[in-house]
């Protein structure tokens, strides 16, 4: 069984089976007399901004750097030695999964550098493309996902196979920018509460980028967070709601949403799930919105190994992949089984349909979500009289408040 790295510079993801070997964010640190990698350079980024890369794998050449060691010339040597540090966890052959941004060019320089590394690549396909290949889906959809500098969106088509058919960079919209938006808004806080800039030395805005990007990264789903900020003996704190990151990231999310056909069905990639503010932002414009587990990529390739593992030796970039829908117990043919309504979308924050928080309450069932009438509610403007099934798009009023029926997969 090969193994499978996503090269997605937010983390590269190196699988074994199904399971993660590795993460490893495509960020280098340049000094003099060493290079660092991953979560190391991560958090010497704010230390040491001039010598920082966070875009060699995107713009993959042989281009010399403004920045150069005797080590590092070009963004291709820093591919080179990143993928050097993964190679002792690569298991026999490997398939690789890529974002569709990247060149014919650029994807034979990385071909020659994994060449040059003794590693065999056997397979090579499109990482939107294998994310869905197993998802419930007709007609069009959007793929999108985060990287370092910008977003990209994928649109595939499915019928007996899906397939790319376009793709699309929205700039700006990367964790990077995001990243740098939420230190700032955040640095704000810190100087309006404790009346201390942690911008002002490179120490502490290292220890403010540490913190906020692992409260993205390993704690998504808490709402709020207490951000720490040592220097000497003093010890300056603040409280932080996701809520505030994701009102200021709210212009950049607009131009993500924009670039997606209004209506259009989205699948979102688990890493772009985790981004404050993004899945409620698009769920208002798209009702159908489904976020992929974080292993989707490499599911997609395992289920598709013979398709992908091309026995003539011929590599080439696969952009299509028989669309396989998991078949019911009941029935001899897959079938596309309606999405059900799982949260209700309020201003940026979706809540559990579940959840005592909300004013209305709901019956789950296995196929259907019923909205039970009470007092003062409305569906869809109209006075509600008796319990109604609901579905994704719906809007429900109790007083001043309207809620949007979404759908987000767990």
């Amino acid at each position: 069984m090969p193994s499978i790295l996503e090269l997605n510079n937010t983390e590269l993801t190196l699988y074994h089976n199904q399971s993660v070997a590795l993460r490893s964010p495509g960020i280098a640190v340049m000094l003099e007399d060493s290079t660092h990698f991953g979560e190391t350079a991560l958090h010497l980024s704010r230390t040491h901004p001039r010598q920082t890369n966070s875009q060699y794998f995107t713009r993959l050449s042989a281009e010399p750097l403004p920045y150069a060691t005797r080590q590092v010339r070009n963004h291709a040597d820093l591919v080179y030695l990143h993928l050097r540090e993964l190679a002792p966890l690569i298991e026999g052959e490997l398939v690789l999964a890529v974002p569709a941004i990247l060149t014919p060019e650029q994807l034979g320089v990385l071909l020659g550098i994994l060449q040059e590394l003794d590693i065999r690549v056997t397979g090579f396909v499109d990482s939107a493309v294998s994310a869905t290949a197993g998802a419930e889906a007709t007609g069009t959809a959007c793929h999108v996902d985060v990287m370092m500098q910008r977003a990209v969106i994928t649109t595939l088509g499915f019928n007996d196979e899906v397939s790319r058919t376009a793709s699309q960079e929205v700039a700006d919209c990367g964790l990077a920018r995001l990243l740098e938006d939420w230190v700032n808004v955040t640095a704000d806080r810190f100087v309006q509460e404790t009346r201390y800039d942690p911008l002002h030395a490179a120490a502490s805005e290292q220890q403010l980028f540490n913190q906020l990007h692992g409260w993205i990264e390993d704690h998504p789903d808490q709402t709020e967070m207490a951000l720490e900020i040592h220097q000497g003996d003093q010890t300056r704190r603040v409280e932080l709601s996701l809520s505030l990151l994701a009102q200021k990231a709210t212009q950049r999310f607009a131009q993500l949403q924009d670039a997606i056909p209004e209506g259009c069905p989205v699948f979102l990639s688990a890493r772009a799930a985790r981004l404050p503010g993004l899945a409620p932002s698009l769920a208002r414009q798209h009702s159908i919105l489904k976020v992929l587990p974080g292993e989707a990529p490499a599911l997609g390739c395992l289920n598709n190994l013979p398709e992908i593992l091309r026995g003539d030796g011929d590599l080439r970039l696969i952009t299509r992949l028989p669309h396989r829908i998991a078949e019911t117990p009941s029935e001899a043919e897959p079938r596309i089984r309606p999405l059900v309504p799982t949260h209700a979308l309020r201003e940026s924050r979706a809540v559990d349909l579940h959840s005592p928080r909300l004013p209305f309450r709901t019956s789950g069932q296995e196929d259907a979500a019923l909205l039970l009438a009470d007092d003062g509610l409305t569906l869809n403007g109209q006075r509600l009289d008796q319990d109604t099934t609901l579905h994704i798009g719906d809007r429900v009023g109790q007083g001043e408040d309207e809620y949007l029926i979404i759908h987000v997969e767990e």
